[in-house]
């Protein structure tokens, strides 16, 4: 958030526009790169395979060098020499352990980890706005990820003495959960850059969309505390939804002010923008409740990969909309036929067990 601020305010919208798309295009690498494995190395970690884990990562930095390459191609190599720090996020995000401090249940450490890499962050976004180079921008978030792995790797290894909780057991997993859960966490993991890489191009798009990652990014650490913790029912569900619903009713009744707040002289066009997406973190709140509680069931095993494919698919065959405004009520309704999905299988699965 501080760091959006400092950058919304020394940078040009068309500068952060561009830079921001970039930034999306890396997001679905880093995806790529990390395989879908970060709740099944949890999941490992806790059921003492850690052979299996060190293969899981082994496969995480030979898919992040595909997902580098995929990236150079992408962007093109004309402006190599200014995107390149972008290319270390992949490899950083397949390397960091930050899963062992999650299966440990380590949360303090998780919550130092995030801070120091954002203070990291925050002091190269400083940098980058009083040199107003836009050369600088693309240091920021690779600083964030560097420092995010070198104190995972510190945390990681040297646990902490004075915890008072053992982390919960854990049986093995089946392969059929496993394959799922990767599925499951695949498309947990693509949702919030997917759909405005494949559908969006518009530079006021991409301004908006840093505004719903700061409620993805607040969505997906709450996700993975719950899952290390194995947290079932009501509180589950309340620390998943409610923070989303805040944000979606801030976006929806007050959009100038959030635009104001983040960027110098925000458009009107990203006022409307935002307003119109005022839905999309209460949208994704709920889809990672219906993830979280499929993504270990053997039953459940293709469907992840089914909504994958699904929205691949269909974001490359759908006609994108001329309006931005359009685009982003599409990718709404897109998330909203997701999580249909997920319900009507939940409850047919539900139905199926039940003693007739």
């Amino acid at each position: 958030m501080i760091i959006l601020l400092i950058l919304g305010h020394g940078f040009a919208a068309n500068q952060l526009g561009d830079y921001f798309a970039m930034l999306a295009l890396v997001g679905l690498g880093v995806t790529a790169a990390q395989a879908g494995t970060g709740p099944l190395l949890i999941r490992l970690q806790q059921a003492g395979k850690h052979q299996w884990a060190l293969a899981c990562v082994v496969l995480r930095a030979m898919i992040s060098l595909g997902a580098i390459l995929w990236i150079v191609v992408e962007m093109g190599s004309d402006t190599l020499s200014q995107y390149w720090p972008l290319l270390l996020m992949p490899i950083t995000a397949a390397l960091s352990p930050d899963w062992i401090i999650s299966a440990r249940t380590e949360f303090s450490r998780i919550s130092m980890i995030a801070l120091i890499a954002q203070i990291a962050g925050i002091g190269m976004a400083a940098w980058a706005a009083h040199a107003s180079n836009p050369d600088w921008l693309f240091t920021v978030a690779p600083a964030i990820s560097v420092a995010s792995l070198i104190s995972s790797i510190i945390f990681a290894f040297n646990p902490a003495k004075d915890r008072t909780t053992e982390p919960p057991e854990h049986a093995a997993l089946s392969q059929q959960s496993c394959f799922g859960m990767i599925g499951f966490t695949l498309l947990s993991g693509v949702l919030p850059n997917l759909d405005f890489v494949l559908l969006g191009s518009d530079t006021t798009l991409f301004l908006a969309q840093r505004i719903f990652l700061i409620c993805a990014a607040f969505l997906a650490a709450i996700s993975g505390a719950l899952c290390a913790k194995q947290q079932p029912g009501h509180l589950r569900d309340i620390w998943l939804i409610a923070p989303m619903a805040a944000a979606s009713l801030v976006l929806w009744i007050w959009p100038d002010g959030v635009a104001a707040l983040i960027y110098t002289k925000p458009s009107d066009a990203l006022i409307t923008l935002l307003q119109t997406g005022a839905l999309w973190p209460i949208l994704l709140a709920l889809l990672s409740r219906q993830i979280l509680i499929m993504q270990e069931q053997s039953s459940a095993m293709w469907i992840g990969w089914l909504c994958l494919c699904g929205m691949i698919l269909s974001a490359d065959l759908l006609p994108a909309p001329a309006e931005p405004s359009d685009i982003v009520i599409l990718m709404q309704v897109r998330l909203v036929v997701v999580l249909g999905l997920l319900h009507i299988w939940r409850l047919q699965s539900v139905r199926r067990v039940l003693p007739s």
